[in-house]
This record gives C-alpha cells, structure tokens and sequence, in this order.
C-alpha cells in the first residue's frame, strides 16, 4: 500500500491500518462508530481538514464496531479517540469532539513535531 492521493479520509481496517500508518508521513486517525453524535459533528470537520492539509496530514478512520481487534489496540473504548502518528509512530492521543480550530492547531503541531527529539526521548525512557 502507498500513501493515498486523497483528500478524503481513508477507511482504515485491521488488514489496511499498520502498513497506512508505517507508509504515511503524518496520520490522525479517528475511531469513531455510526451511532456516536460526537463522531457524525466531527466527521465534517476533519473531511474538511483533509482537504486543507492535502499532502501534508493524512486522516484515517476506524470504525470501533466492525474492528473491535483495533480498538481494543488502541484504547478506544470511549469515542471518538483519536491517535496522531508521525513516520510510523504513536506521537499523540485525546478523546473527544473538539473544535476545528483544536483539530488545525493539531495538524500544524504534526506538521512541524521534530522526530529526531521524538525518537531521543523514547530512547530515553526505555532506558530508564
């Protein structure tokens, strides 16, 4: 699988989500599920913002009830969760709707997280 050449949110699935996460540069995953209001008030914004950030900010979302393995993975058990990964890895998870100006505010942290800093760190911490 390739980087999408989308400006939609891909659809992640157990099968799809680790090798769109370790092959896309910087990825904000949504698990969400249908019957969730939060969710449905958040999908247009990150549609949205998926647009805005073509190229720069992959959205991915995960449907928490037809992938319960991934969830589980995850944490998601309250939705929507959210999951930021840079270059392959986990940088960044909150739970909850928030705002677009939250959700750009994000991406542009994304955007500019500097991994060498991320990678010393976590270098750090499993030595300890």
């Amino acid at each position: 699988m390739s980087t999408p050449a989308t400006t939609q949110p891909v659809v992640l699935t157990t099968d799809t989500f680790d090798e769109f996460v370790e092959k896309t540069p910087i990825v904000l995953v949504d698990f969400w599920a249908e019957w969730c209001g939060p969710c449905k008030m958040v999908g247009p914004i990150l549609d949205d913002l998926a647009k805005a950030y073509e190229g720069k900010v992959w959205v991915g979302k995960v449907d928490v009830d037809s992938h319960h393995t991934l969830a589980a993975k995850f944490g998601a058990s309250s939705i929507p969760t959210f999951w930021a990964f840079k270059e392959g890895l986990p940088v960044g998870r909150f739970v909850g709707a928030q705002p677009r100006p939250v959700f750009e505010n994000i991406f542009k942290q994304l955007i500019d997280l500097d991994m060498d800093e991320v990678r010393a760190k976590q270098a750090e911490q499993a030595s300890t």
